[in-house]
């Protein structure tokens, strides 16, 4: 008797960015900005200025914001920046092991699976012109989250990711 181990590939993505700008927006326009409170939907429902990831969020999108040129301000923003993440955790199978037995079942049932949780987090930036109160960029950034320790460093990355996408005014 002896057991067979059948290993399934990795499929955990390493992350898509998509960027929206509005048709005619001219985003170098925009000079200052002022965030909205942020918004993360997670397995317990959204959260608003969730204490566990919206500081992470908001320490990247200033950071990135104000690399494009734009200044942070309390009132009178030109632009709105409303952002959010959704956190997910995926279930996926590693590996199946088999019983060898001589019988007729043999390798019809597996002894046991070895499997993970892929913690999977979209970052979701939208910007808003508070005068027409229309967006004019709209980003999603998806990416494998790591351990909860490394979770700025993830955010960091994804955020990153984002603004590549958007036009500097310097």
């Amino acid at each position: 008797m002896g057991t067979i181990c059948f290993a399934l590939p990795f499929l955990a993505s390493g992350g898509d960015v998509q960027t929206f700008p509005a048709q005619g927006a001219d985003l170098t326009q925009f000079k200052t900005f002022k965030l909205l409170p942020t918004r993360v939907l997670t397995g317990y429902g959204v959260l608003e200025n969730d204490p566990d990831i919206s500081p992470f969020i908001n320490s990247a999108l200033k950071k990135e914001l104000t690399n494009k040129g734009l200044t942070e301000v309390s009132e009178g923003a030109d632009l709105e920046v409303s952002a959010g993440a959704l956190v997910v955790s995926i279930p996926q199978i590693e590996m199946l092991i088999y019983n060898l037995s001589m019988d007729a079942t043999w390798g019809t049932s597996p002894i046991t699976t070895i499997g993970r949780y892929n913690r999977e987090g979209t970052l979701i930036v939208n910007l808003i012109d508070p005068r027409t109160k229309k967006s004019v960029w709209l980003g999603f950034a998806k990416r494998a989250l790591g351990k909860p320790s490394n979770k700025k460093r993830d955010i960091d990355k994804a955020a990153d990711a984002l603004f590549k996408k958007y036009p500097a005014l310097r």
